[in-house]
């Protein structure tokens, strides 16, 4: 099953690599090729075609039916990271769930966080941002179980010998997995492997393997992911990105039996050259997706000087992203300025959470991405139309009876989706 689904996502980004290139050839003059390219794709990858049939009591098609059909909410996961702050903060809840479906805390699942002295653990804040996100129907990220470098550790795993560190891996593993076992969908399980050596150089090169498939015992139903840093574009520290050696380092841990469900990217953008060039983002996806394994975005931000290059930098990636076949998540990292690693000029939201330019470019591109009509049935009581995946309401109105109001999905599917509505006879 795994082979066909791979196969599949594969023939897919084949199939669409050469709507894009057609795409671009095409492209007309009223905006850029790598817009029109994505937007091709978007429209073939992220829509499907729905058929609303409306019929009586007696299953008798209702023609001249006044419909409207209004998506409410989005299947594609747009999420963002979370701080404690949800747990008091009101404006914070009601920004978060406005704007986003998925979420993934920025510090409070990491080891230095659980567990900032040897042997005590220390779940309570991840405890209650966990209940959190379940009472409003979010999925949740875990990140990370571990984290490579060795600044990033917590200050007493650094002084143990090679036996207490492997312990104290075995314990962490088990611990944080299991006790959100059912709860994370998704488990970033090392996070930077390219970017640090402390596990390797303490307990050998199979220690990044073991990991993955330890990870995968305790939880076998959370997908596992890799996850690093200067893949979808430059980072500030390096001339080019390291996406071949990425690609390289999952092939590798694959064949060591690791159990890889999904590729992290986190797409921290440093480089005005990506906002410039948003084609070289959709060369590094299609390398990653030789692998032909999910990719995430899973930490977007930038911090340029000008909000209008913030709201393009974030365009590039969002548009390039969701264009993308192989892409099935996008979490932004830094949401608002009051809470920022990259300073005032990161996020959607200012200080007072009103948007800035490119909270509002962001929701453009959420309205943009979202689908909303209204029409007539025909004489076979049917409208059809191409939406987005997600939630719908449907309302019927007649004038000689109520209005009838139903909630509809739409999921991913190659076919069209065919809905009967029945109106009741008054």
């Amino acid at each position: 099953m795994l082979q066909d689904i791979t196969l599949r996502r594969s023939v897919r980004c084949c199939l669409y690599a050469a709507a894009w290139a057609f795409a671009t050839t095409q492209s007309s003059s009223q905006q850029p090729a790598w817009r029109d390219a994505a937007d091709t794709v978007i429209g073939e990858v992220r829509k499907r075609e729905v058929c609303i049939r409306v019929v009586d009591g007696q299953e008798q098609a209702l023609p001249a039916v006044q419909v409207e059909i209004v998506q409410t909410k989005k299947s594609f996961p747009f999420g963002a990271a979370l701080s404690p702050a949800v747990l008091h903060d009101e404006q914070y809840k009601k920004f978060f769930l406005t704007h986003f479906n998925w979420a993934v805390f920025e510090n409070e699942m990491k080891w230095y966080s659980t567990e900032a002295r040897r042997g005590r653990e220390h779940y309570a804040t991840a405890d209650a941002m966990v209940q959190w996100c379940q009472s409003n129907g979010i999925p949740l990220r875990g990140h990370c179980i571990f984290w490579e470098p060795g600044k990033w550790q917590p200050q007493w795993l650094r002084t143990l010998d090679a036996d207490a560190v492997r312990e104290s891996v075995e314990r962490r593993c088990e611990s944080i997995v299991g006790h959100y076992r059912g709860h994370v969908r998704h488990w970033d399980v090392n996070n930077e492997m390219l970017h640090g050596s402390f596990f390797r150089d303490k307990l050998g090169q199979d220690i990044h393997a073991w990991m993955f498939k330890h990870a995968h015992e305790t939880d076998p139903d959370a997908k596992l992911f890799v996850n690093e840093f200067n893949i979808l574009s430059v980072d500030k520290d390096f001339e080019t990105t390291q996406v071949d050696e990425y690609v390289e380092q999952v092939r590798n841990l694959i064949a060591e039996g690791a159990p890889i469900h999904g590729v992290g990217i986190q797409g921290h953008i440093w480089s005005a050259e990506a906002v410039e060039h948003p084609e070289a983002i959709r060369d590094n996806l299609d390398r990653v997706a030789e692998l032909g394994l999910p990719i995430w975005i899973t930490e977007f931000d930038s911090a340029f000087d000008t909000e209008a290059l913030n709201a393009d930098a974030l365009e590039a990636v969002y548009r390039t992203a969701y264009g993308h076949p192989a892409v099935e998540g996008i979490i932004m990292w830094v949401t608002w300025s009051g809470n920022s690693w990259r300073g005032p000029n990161a996020g959607i939201a200012q200080d007072d959470w009103s948007l800035n330019a490119t909270g509002e470019r962001y929701e453009s591109l959420m309205a943009e991405w979202s689908t909303k009509i209204s029409g007539q049935t025909d004489a076979n009581g049917e409208l059809s139309f191409r939406g987005f995946h997600g939630e719908y309401t449907v309302r019927i109105r007649r004038e000689t009876a109520k209005t009838v109001e139903k909630t509809i999905q739409v999921p991913a599917g190659e076919e069209a989706l065919c809905l009967t509505i029945t109106v009741p006879t008054e």
